[in-house]
C-alpha cells in the first residue's frame, strides 16, 4: 500500500468519524427536543385546563350570588364587595379569551349596565389586555348601555361594533381600535388614549 493511499484512507476514516459525530449530535438534539415539546404541550393542557376549572367556578359563584340577591350583584354592599373581589381576581388568573367571556357574561346578566335602578358592578383598576369587545357583542355587532368605567384597556379591539349610551369615563386606552364604529351617546370623560384608531367612525 502506498503511502498517498494510506493518506487517503486516514482521510476518508477521519471523514467518516466527523459524519459519525454529526448524525450522534443531530440525534442527541432531536431527542432533547422531543421531549420539551411533549412538557410544553403537557403544560399548556394543564394551564388550559386550570383555566376552565376557574372560569366554571366563577361564573358558578356569580350565579348564587344573583340567585341570593334577586338578580343584582350590587344591590347591596356586600354582596357588591364580594363579587367586585371575585371578579379581579379571577381576572388577573385568566387570559383574554376567558376574560371577554366574564364581561360577556356580567353584561347578558345586566351587571355591567346601569338600566332600571341598578348600578354596574365596579370593575374599576381592572387590566384586560388583548380583548376583542365583538366577542361580548351582541351578534358580534352591538353594545348598548356597557358600563366599564375606570378600567385599563390595552390592545383592544371595538371594530365594527355600534355602541349606544355606553360609559368608559375614566378609562385608560392604550392602544384601541374603533376602527368603523358607530358611537352614540359613548361617554369618554376623563378618559386617556394613546395610539387610539377612529378611522372611518361616526360618533352621534
Amino acid at each position: 500500500m502506498t503511502r498517498e493511499q494510506r493518506l487517503e484512507d486516514l482521510n476518508e476514516s477521519r471523514h467518516q468519524r466527523l459524519e459519525d459525530f454529526r448524525e450522534s449530535r443531530e440525534q442527541r438534539q432531536l431527542e432533547e427536543k422531543t421531549p420539551n415539546r411533549s412538557n410544553e404541550f403537557q403544560r399548556q393542557l394543564a394551564t388550559d385546563r386550570y383555566r376552565d376549572e376557574l372560569l366554571v367556578a366563577y361564573i358558578n359563584d356569580m350565579a348564587t350570588l344573583l340567585e341570593n340577591s334577586n338578580g343584582s350583584l350590587t344591590a347591596d354592599k356586600v354582596t357588591a364587595t364580594v363579587a367586585r373581589a371575585k371578579t379581579l381576581t379571577v381576572f388577573r388568573q385568566l387570559d383574554a379569551q376567558r376574560n371577554i367571556q366574564i364581561v360577556r357574561f356580567l353584561y347578558e346578566a345586566e351587571q355591567l349596565t346601569e338600566i332600571h335602578k341598578n348600578s354596574s358592578l365596579d370593575l374599576s383598576t381592572a387590566k384586560f389586555r388583548d380583548i376583542d369587545f365583538r366577542d361580548a357583542a351582541i351578534n358580534e355587532k352591538q353594545l348598548r348601555q356597557l358600563s366599564l368605567i375606570g378600567i385599563f384597556l390595552s390592545n383592544a379591539t371595538f371594530m365594527g361594533i355600534e355602541m349606544e349610551h355606553n360609559n368608559f369615563a375614566h378609562t385608560q386606552f392604550n392602544s384601541v381600535n374603533f376602527l368603523l364604529s358607530h358611537l352614540n351617546n359613548v361617554n369618554f370623560s376623563s378618559t386617556s388614549f394613546d395610539n387610539a384608531n377612529f378611522s372611518f367612525t361616526q360618533m352621534d
